[in-house]
C-alpha cells in the first residue's frame, strides 16, 4: 500500500534496517502493509487488535470482560468501591487491578480501531467521487421533484466495493430531502431496525414493517441460484435451494475449489467496474412537498462489511451484529440547499 490509502501517490521511503545506529540501504521503498480497506474487526476489542499486554488474559477470560459496561473505568471501579453498585464478577475478573489493567488494554485497542477507521474513510473518499445534485427543472410545491448524482470509481485496478465474493461487502446511496421546518419528508438508503437496507432481504420488509425502498442504489454483488425448476433467486450464500427451504449441495461435475461456488450459481454483479460511473437517479413526489421555501437535499454514501441478515443466518451473536452496525462508514457526505417555489 502507497503513502496515501486510495490513491497512486507512490511510496514512502525507509532504511530496511538500523543496525547499530546506521540505516541499511536508505532511501529504500517502503511499504504500508496494514492492507487497510473497507472491512473491519467485530471481534472484542481485548482480543484485536493484536496487543503483547492483552496475552496476560486468555481470550476465553476476554471475552467475560464486560468493555461496555465500564468495567476498569475510574467511575466504574469508584462506585463498586462504594458499594453503589453490585456486579456478581467472573472470577478471573473479581480483582479491580485486573479489570484496570484489561481496561488500559481496551482504550489503546480502541485507540487503534478509530485510527483504522479514519484510513478506511481516506480509501472511500480517495477512490470515489461524486457530483451532483443535478436537479431537472425548477423545484415547485406539488410538483415531482426528480434529480441525480454520477458516482464514479476512481481506483484503476479494483471493483467498487472489492474484495468480494458476493453478499458483502455492502456500498450503498442513503439521499434524503429536508423541508423548510427541517423534517425529513423523503429517504432513500434508509435502514431498518436491524440496521439493513429495506431490500428483499430485510427481515423488517418480509414483516411488513419497513415499506421497500424501491428507488435504493446499492453496489452490492448478491449470488443468482437456482430451484429445481423456474427462475433463479437472488441471495447471499452461493448455495442452491431444492423444492422445500433446505439449502442442498449438488455434487459438482466441476471441483468447487476451481470454481470458486457450486455449480449453476451466478454472481448479480452491482459493483462499479474500475474507473466506471454510474447515475443514480431519483424522484420524490410532488405530494410530500407541500409549502415553499429552502429545501436541504442530504447526501452520503454508506459502507458495511456484512449484512445483519447474513450474521444471523450465519449464527452471529447480538454483540457481533452491534459492533458490525457501530462501526459502520458513511463518508462523500454532501448537503446543498433548493429553492422550492410556490
Amino acid at each position: 500500500m502507497g503513502k496515501v490509502p486510495g490513491k497512486p501517490d507512490g511510496y514512502a521511503t525507509a532504511p530496511s534496517a538500523v543496525v547499530g545506529g546506521k540505516e541499511i540501504n536508505p532511501g529504500r521503498k517502503h511499504a504500508n502493509h496494514s492492507f487497510i480497506g473497507p472491512g473491519y474487526s467485530i471481534a472484542h476489542p481485548g482480543i484485536f487488535p493484536h496487543n503483547p499486554k492483552a496475552q496476560t488474559f486468555t481470550m476465553k477470560e476476554w471475552l467475560e470482560f464486560d468493555w461496555r459496561a465500564g468495567w476498569g473505568t475510574n467511575e466504574f471501579e469508584d462506585k463498586v468501591a462504594a458499594k453503589k453498585i453490585k456486579v456478581n464478577f467472573p472470577k478471573r475478573w473479581a480483582d479491580g487491578l485486573d479489570r484496570e489493567d484489561a481496561r488500559q488494554i481496551i482504550d489503546e485497542n480502541l485507540k487503534k480501531l478509530d485510527q483504522r477507521d479514519d484510513l478506511r474513510r481516506q480509501v472511500m473518499e480517495n477512490g470515489t467521487k461524486v457530483d451532483g445534485p443535478f436537479i431537472d427543472g425548477t423545484p415547485r410545491v406539488g410538483k415531482t421533484l426528480e434529480f441525480s448524482y454520477k458516482i464514479k470509481n476512481l481506483n484503476t485496478g479494483h471493483n467498487l466495493p472489492s474484495g468480494s465474493l458476493g453478499a458483502q461487502p455492502q456500498l450503498w446511496v442513503n439521499v434524503a430531502l429536508i423541508d423548510p421546518d427541517g423534517k425529513n419528508i423523503w429517504e432513500s438508503g434508509y435502514i431498518d431496525s436491524n440496521g439493513d437496507m429495506a431490500d428483499l432481504h430485510s427481515l423488517d420488509v418480509a414483516d411488513g414493517k419497513v415499506k421497500t425502498d424501491q428507488q435504493l442504489v446499492s453496489f452490492q454483488t448478491k449470488f443468482l441460484t437456482t430451484n429445481i425448476k423456474g427462475t433463479d433467486r437472488e441471495m447471499y450464500l452461493p448455495v442452491n435451494f431444492d423444492i422445500d427451504p433446505l439449502p442442498h449441495l449438488r455434487p459438482p461435475q466441476v471441483p468447487t475449489t476451481v470454481l470458486n461456488h457450486p455449480p449453476l450459481v451466478r454472481m448479480e454483479n452491482h459493483s462499479l467496474t474500475p474507473l466506471g460511473e454510474k447515475e443514480a437517479k431519483y424522484e420524490v413526489p410532488g405530494k410530500l412537498i407541500t409549502k415553499p421555501g429552502k429545501y436541504r437535499l442530504a447526501f452520503r454514501m454508506r459502507s458495511r462489511a456484512e449484512p445483519i441478515y447474513f450474521m444471523r443466518f450465519v449464527g452471529a451473536t447480538k454483540e457481533m451484529e452491534r459492533r458490525m452496525n457501530e462501526r459502520m462508514l458513511s463518508f462523500k457526505a454532501s448537503t446543498v440547499e433548493l429553492e422550492v417555489k410556490p
